[in-house]
């Protein structure tokens, strides 16, 4: 392939005031070849307008209107649409640098799927954000059980710091799993590197994930239960893959989920109850 198209694609929801950053950062590409189907998943701001002017603007541009469903569902509807040999994600509130393209696409040459480094930062000052980042970095033998093991305490990326080819995912008819309300993206990766022949890591700098104040990934109940569902699901999957190994080391993610992310208020509790019980223990054998 010497002039593969990459299909961007970016969901759209009620984030008409970050969108035009996002697409402007496409525009920007050192590297040329590529479309970008922006879905729109009813959204009730100006995302229409922003979409629609610079679809105009630039045929590469293609714009979508759906009822919303979700993250999942608009993310799935670009797939489907998309035309391209490889595949860019990209939320409507994030942004690429203008080299991702053109460094990633070398790495593809070789290689099924390309991780970059990214860049956290705050919304409110573009200052980088404490405590958001994870490395992004997977070995070259054992990324298909890292991308499980290691999800979200060790090792994590945003969706934007992946390309990777198409193929992988028509041939598998992958898809985001639209009933799950959080972590989707994560069982979407550990599918996509399990069909991977091989991953690279490109150390380069080139996603850049905006942090908001209120977000879904700081609500922690909801994550935590989304992790948990996720979990069951790729054990299911490996065990109707026959891979008894890899459905082992969901089953003891699941565990490392369950007490590692136990809600704030079960711990206080726990404590109390240990508390009360060691005191007991203390007077009972005081009195005796």
């Amino acid at each position: 392939m010497n002039n593969p198209l990459v299909s961007v694609i970016i969901p759209c929801y009620n984030q008409a005031q970050f969108l035009d950053e996002a697409l402007h950062s496409v525009y920007k590409q050192n590297y040329a070849n590529w479309e970008c189907i922006i879905v729109n998943d009813g959204s009730v701001d100006d995302t229409k307008a922003i979409a629609e002017a610079w679809a105009n603007k630039d045929k590469r541009f293609i714009y979508i209107y759906k009822q919303n469903g979700g993250l999942s569902s608009a993310r799935n509807v670009g797939i489907r649409e998309s035309k391209g040999d490889y595949i860019q994600f990209l939320d409507s509130d994030d942004y690429l640098s203008e080299t991702k393209f053109e460094l990633q696409i070398k790495d593809l040459k070789d290689n099924d799927v390309s991780i970059c480094d990214y860049f956290s930062f705050l919304d409110s000052t573009k200052e980088k954000a404490p405590s958001k980042y994870l490395t992004p970095v997977f070995s070259k033998i054992n990324y298909k059980k890292e991308i499980i093991w290691d999800w979200e305490y060790r090792k994590s990326f945003p969706p934007h710091a992946a390309l990777f080819k198409k193929a992988l995912i028509t041939q598998k008819n992958l898809k985001f799993d639209e009933n799950l309300a959080n972590h989707e993206d994560w069982v979407f990766w550990v599918k996509l590197f399990y069909y991977a022949e091989s991953v690279i890591n490109n150390p380069n700098t080139l996603a850049f994930y905006r942090i908001r104040k209120g977000s879904m990934s700081t609500d922690f109940l909801p994550m935590r239960k989304g992790f948990l569902q996720a979990a069951k699901i790729l054990q299911s999957f490996f065990r109707n893959q026959k891979n008894a190994e890899l459905a082992q080391i969901s089953k003891e993610k699941y565990k490392e989920i369950y007490h590692k992310n136990r809600p704030p208020f079960i711990k206080r509790l726990k404590s109390k109850i240990y508390s009360k019980l060691a005191f007991c223990y203390r007077y009972v054998k005081g009195k005796n």
